[in-house]
């Protein structure tokens, strides 16, 4: 009889025991990659597209707010970015039970108006996540701009994929 008694109360500690070392023990996790770096070149019509804005802005779920990344198309109408990592600190449940969700839009800014030129999610900090290449490589020609749904400004860029990457979705 009693014993029906002590089992919940062991297993109320037992709880309360992990619990309060979950708090206290948290493991940090360097080197994150969050993107891969990011190789693009701008064409109009096929010309290169010198001295446009360009961005990447990176919405990550371990982050309240956004990374943006702005840089300028060359003469020659090339543009990059680095690969990003980051850092976190996970709780032991966290760890086991966490699925990293990494949002990765980049952008043309023209006139403070943003065209979609690239966007892509990662669910894995893994190497070459995004295309199966360790960079991200695009070609934009802005002939190809277009509205999305009546709304969204986006240009229909060539995204270099690895042949494992194109097979996934077969």
């Amino acid at each position: 009889m009693r014993l029906r008694y002590f089992a919940p109360l062991v297993l109320g500690c037992l709880l309360f025991l992990f619990l309060h070392f979950q708090k206290k023990h948290t493991v940090r996790q360097d080197n994150l990659i969050l993107s891969s770096a990011v190789e693009g070149q701008l064409f109009d019509n096929g010309k290169p597209v010198a001295e446009q804005k360009v961005t990447r802005t990176l919405y990550w779920n371990m982050q309240a707010e956004p990374y943006t990344e702005i840089t300028t198309t060359n003469e020659d109408g090339l543009f990059q970015f680095p690969e990003v990592r980051g850092a976190a600190e996970f709780g032991i449940l966290a760890k086991l039970f966490h699925v990293p969700v990494v949002l990765i839009d980049v952008d043309l800014i023209e006139q403070s108006l943003k065209t979609s030129l690239y966007s892509t999610g990662r669910s894995s900090y893994k190497p070459a996540e995004e295309t199966g290449f360790k960079t991200i490589q695009m070609s934009c020609d802005l002939r190809n701009r277009e509205l999305f749904l009546g709304r969204l400004r986006i240009v229909n860029c060539e995204v270099k994929k690895s042949e494992e990457m194109l097979n996934r979705f077969k």
